[in-house]
């Protein structure tokens, strides 16, 4: 049984924002974000006119040269005077994306 995906309201908001550009489609922001478009049909009519939270700055991501079973990202992470260092298996991106996106919740 696949489990229901949780997202933040400032995520949510962010999405209808960019739903409401000149020019968008919901279906092509929904493919964007790995969404089903229906789940962003819901979000219209309840985050159309709330303010957009700014999500934290992110420094790239870029892969470790070698190419091995062991490759991974190096994320960056500015935090106050220090920078936090996250090194995450390429294998798994969509753990990745989930971790990025808890940090805004």
């Amino acid at each position: 049984m696949r489990q229901r995906s949780s997202y933040p309201k400032s995520f949510k908001a962010q999405v209808v924002q960019e739903c409401l550009q000149p020019g968008a489609s919901v279906s092509r922001v929904a493919i964007s974000h790995g969404i089903n478009a229906n789940v962003i049909r819901k979000w219209l009519p309840i985050y159309r006119d709330k303010a957009v939270a700014p999500l934290p700055a992110f420094v790239p991501v870029h892969p470790i040269p070698k190419r091995h079973a062991d490759e991974a990202v190096v994320i960056a992470l500015p935090l106050g005077g220090q920078t936090i260092t996250v090194k995450w298996p390429i294998s798994d991106p969509d753990g990745c994306a989930r971790f990025i996106r808890s940090l805004s919740q």
